[in-house]
């Protein structure tokens, strides 16, 4: 008992360190925007534009490498044809949810977002591997990979339900649908790795839904 107990203690830690480790791009970028217009030159743009690409993808390597050494003997790495079906039925749910919820959203004042929107402004091209590609990859190693591999292991509702919540509650803002639509399109993440068995479902859907948000914003 005790030494489950350690065991949950480590994973939480761990956690909270590779939420941590997973944001520290962003502190970047966001530290360059909030300075004033006059001091963002062109070659500081430069900079922290490669240094958030490389720092991601760095980050992106690191979490896959060890998200290898944690899984469950129940998750692989294998991808077939069949998983498709899987990808189109939670894309359909999140297509669902998103034009359930984003109409009633907050059209300003969420901190999230327009956090984000600041970024992009800021840093433009740069962002767009990272919102398409890097950032869904890291969140689903984050809160599909090491979470559901880490937690309530023996309780799929519990396991599911938790990367759900968890997904929608570090989405903070004071915007109750905003989170309602975070951990809804988390539970549909959560249920496609469940149902698969292998990350990359979740990551494939992940990118559909961001390319989607993306298309429906230009």
């Amino acid at each position: 008992m005790e030494v489950a107990r350690i065991k949950h203690f480590k994973h939480i830690i761990c956690f909270i360190l590779l939420l941590i480790m997973q944001q520290i791009p962003l502190l970047l970028v966001g530290s360059l925007a909030a300075l004033p217009k006059a001091q963002r030159t062109t070659h500081l743009i430069l900079i922290v534009g490669w240094l958030f690409l490389i720092l991601t993808i760095g980050i992106t390597i690191l979490m896959w490498y060890l998200y290898q050494k944690v899984k469950g003997p129940q998750y692989h790495n294998h991808f077939s044809k069949a998983h498709w079906r899987a990808i189109l039925i939670g894309f359909v749910a999140m297509l669902v949810i998103n034009n359930l919820t984003v109409p009633f959203m907050q059209k300003t004042g969420n901190a999230n977002v327009d956090g984000l929107v600041q970024i992009f402004a800021v840093l433009g091209i740069f962002m767009l591997p990272y919102t398409l590609i890097l950032g869904p990859m890291m969140e689903e190693l984050l809160f599909r990979g090491f979470l559901m591999n880490w937690f309530f292991v023996k309780s799929p509702i519990l396991n599911i339900m938790t990367s759900a919540l968890l997904f929608g509650l570090v989405h903070v803002s004071t915007d109750p649908i905003y989170f309602i639509s975070k951990a809804l399109l988390g539970l549909v993440l959560a249920i496609v790795y469940y149902r698969t068995k292998t990350i990359k479902s979740s990551i494939i859907l992940h990118v559909l839904n961001n390319l989607s948000a993306g298309l429906t914003i230009f």
